[in-house]
C-alpha cells in the first residue's frame, strides 16, 4: 500500500505546511534543555524550598545560655525564597520585637540580611549579613550561628502546619 500525501497547501503565512513541520522539528531538537551549570542552582532551590514557609521558635540558647519567652508570648518566622520576617508578640497579638529583609541559601548556609523590623535589634542589625548553618529534619529547623554582633545563636523551629 502506497501512502499518498495530500497536495502542498500554501499557508497564509507563507511555506507549505510541511515546511513548517520540518522547521519544527528541527528548532525542537536544538533548543536548549538547560546547561550542567544550571543544574546546582536547581538543586539550591529546591533545598532552599525546605525552609519556605512559617515557623515557631520552640528552643532557643543564646551565647550558650536557655531563653524563655515571657509567659505568652510566640514567635514566628515566615520565610520565601528570598525573605524572611519573624515577629515576637503577646497573648493579645501585639507585636512586641520583628525583624525582616532579604535571605539566600547556598547548601548548609542561610542568610539573612535585616532590613526593617520594631526594636533595637534592627539599629544594631540592619543591613548586615547575618549568616547561619542550618538542617531541616521532619519538622524541625536547626538554626545555629553567629550574629555580627559575636552572640551565638542555637534555635529550633518547628514548622506551622494549617489548621
Amino acid at each position: 500500500m502506497k501512502l499518498q500525501f495530500a497536495q502542498k497547501r500554501r499557508l497564509p503565512c507563507g511555506g507549505s505546511l510541511g515546511d513548517w513541520v520540518v522547521a519544527l522539528v528541527v528548532a525542537v531538537a536544538f533548543a536548549p534543555a538547560g546547561s550542567a551549570a544550571d543544574a546546582p542552582k536547581k538543586a539550591e532551590a529546591k533545598t532552599a524550598i525546605k525552609l519556605v514557609g512559617t515557623w515557631k521558635l520552640v528552643t532557643a540558647k543564646y551565647n550558650g545560655q536557655d531563653f524563655t519567652l515571657p509567659e505568652g508570648h510566640t514567635t514566628h518566622k515566615h520565610v520565601t525564597p528570598s525573605h524572611f520576617m519573624w515577629a515576637t508578640f503577646d497573648p493579645e497579638g501585639k507585636v512586641t520585637l520583628s525583624l525582616g529583609g532579604s535571605c539566600t541559601v547556598k547548601g548548609n548556609k542561610y542568610e539573612e540580611t535585616p532590613e526593617y523590623g520594631v526594636g533595637n535589634l534592627l539599629e544594631t542589625l540592619k543591613g548586615k549579613a547575618q549568616t547561619f548553618e542550618w538542617k531541616v529534619e521532619g519538622n524541625k529547623w536547626y538554626h545555629t550561628g553567629r550574629l555580627s554582633t559575636g552572640l551565638t545563636i542555637e534555635e529550633v523551629w518547628e514548622r506551622v502546619e494549617k489548621k
